[in-house]
């Protein structure tokens, strides 16, 4: 007899995920399983991998579904395995998974990458999901991301107590000559600590690559300090809805606290911790604009 909707509600878990060969072994035939997907009861996610129920698949779902499309030694990686982490927010398709062995085909919304000195230590499990190690996440991410988005993401991984100095250091030293692995190198060098104020850091080499001077930080401002400061140009920035991540929070979002510095004469500038990171270029031009406008004066 074949299983109940609700027996194979059981058997997926919170993940909601199956194969194949589990519906044949809980007794569905092929024609059944057709039938369950015409009503809405089971859904294909990829050839082989189906998801139950009507609703549709979360995140972290697509992740172990995407693992489990392929025959051999798979796990989630880069961008999807620091989401799987938690240190990361959702990203959007394709899935990213590490193929150790076992076919690369192509899939839709996943994308597969293969295995580079790989050692035991790099790879686990979230759970039932197999995924990279933090930090072979985000060696992954390295790729694609600038210093600036990649020293963000290692400052996420260590506000959320994923990765240590020792697991950075021991993969950067063994990651070869890639792209990624030399941005890793290179950060793992000048050190980014949880200790430190990401967004200063990220702050200061922006401003070194455009040429514009740093600012002074914990500047003092009547009874506030502002984390960022040109006190000849009497320019401060300050970060709205800023993720400090543990970090000390000098000058924390307030507008009324804006407000009384701009009677001081102050210029009072406003970024989000979304343009730091993803609009970098724009929040360099605004500061050498601001700061342009304020040597006139």
């Amino acid at each position: 007899m074949a299983a109940s909707d609700a027996e194979l509600a059981r058997l997926a878990g919170w993940p909601r995920v199956l194969r194949a060969e589990q519906l044949k072994a809980a007794g569905l035939s092929r024609s059944a399983i057709r039938h369950r997907i015409d009503q809405g009861r089971l859904q294909r996610l990829w050839p082989g991998v189906f998801l139950v129920g009507p609703e549709d698949a979360s995140p972290l779902s697509l992740a172990y579904g995407a693992t489990a499309s392929y025959n051999g030694e798979t796990y989630v990686t880069d961008r999807w395995g620091c989401f799987v982490h938690g240190f990361a927010k959702t990203p959007a398709l394709p899935v990213d998974i590490l193929v150790v062995n076992g076919s690369r085909a192509k899939r839709d919304a996943i994308l597969p990458h293969r295995s580079r000195n790989l050692q035991p230590q790099d790879v686990g499990h979230v759970g039932p999901i197999p995924v990279t190690s933090p930090a072979r996440a985000i060696l992954g991410c390295a790729e694609n991301h600038s210093l600036i988005q990649l020293e963000a993401l290692i400052a996420d991984a260590f506000a959320a107590r994923k990765v240590t100095d020792q697991a950075l250091d021991e993969l950067a030293a063994r990651a070869g000559r890639t792209p990624g692995a030399r941005k890793l190198r290179l950060l793992r060098k000048e050190g980014v600590k949880l200790t430190r104020s990401e967004a200063e850091r990220i702050l200061r080499r922006l401003l070194k690559q455009a040429g514009l001077p740093q600012p002074a930080t914990e500047y003092p401002i009547g009874r506030y300090f502002a984390d960022f400061a040109w006190p000849r140009h009497r320019l401060v920035v300050e970060f709205d809805g800023f993720a400090t991540h543990g970090h000390k929070q000098a000058f924390t979002p307030d507008r009324k606290r804006g407000g009384d510095i701009t009677v001081k004469n102050w210029s009072v500038m406003h970024v989000t911790w979304d343009e730091l990171i993803d609009e970098p270029l724009s929040v360099v031009a605004r500061i050498a604009g601001a700061l342009a406008v304020r040597e006139v004066a």
